[in-house]
């Protein structure tokens, strides 16, 4: 019967402690929340930026249902500069994350990796600006690989990276031409 006692007592305690610790995380989580979400949108609105050329003012973003499919770049009288996107390609090793900009004429303001996990060393190197620099001003009909005849040279030992970033290019801009 003691032990029976005890027993409860124990397991009293530790349904009130677990209680607690979840008034405690929920109290942290909700405010914690809205910080995180505008942290974020920050982040986005980071590398929107570094994917346009200056002068680019804000992002008017082109959604379908409450996906956000691209974004018009407009500058500050609000005429469009161009388009900028995020995108998810398959690569060699998980997804890589980009950011693309695109002016008018469909010529490469830049790009952005955003996140991936290649390879470190090899296929990690497509967020290095010496990979990501030669993309400035690439009309999408040269956007290919210099051996298959375009104007990007591949990491060498990560082709498959290489060739990821730009059929993900390829994938979005397609897509954005289609609506416009």
């Amino acid at each position: 019967m003691k032990m029976e006692k005890e027993m409860i007592s124990v397991l009293v305690r530790l349904v009130v402690l677990a209680a607690c610790a979840g008034v405690v995380l929920g109290a942290i989580y909700i405010p914690t929340q809205a910080q995180l979400e505008k942290y974020k949108e920050e982040q986005r609105q980071l590398a929107l930026k570094a994917v346009m050329p200056p002068g680019t003012d804000h992002f008017d973003p082109v959604k379908s249902g409450e996906e956000t499919l691209y974004y018009r770049a407009l500058d500050a009288d609000n005429n469009l500069v161009g388009f900028c996107f995020f995108h998810k390609q398959s690569g060699s090793q998980d997804m890589i994350t980009l950011a693309g900009g695109i002016d008018t004429d469909y010529k490469l303001a830049g790009i952005k990796i955003v996140a991936h996990k290649e390879t470190p060393g090899l296929g990690s190197k497509i967020a290095e600006l010496e990979f990501t620099d030669q993309f400035k001003g690439v009309h999408t009909s040269e956007l290919a690989l210099s051996k298959k005849g375009g104007k990007i040279d591949a990491i060498t030992g990560a082709t498959i990276s290489s060739q990821a970033v730009i059929d993900g290019l390829h994938a979005k801009i397609d897509e954005i031409k289609g609506m416009n």
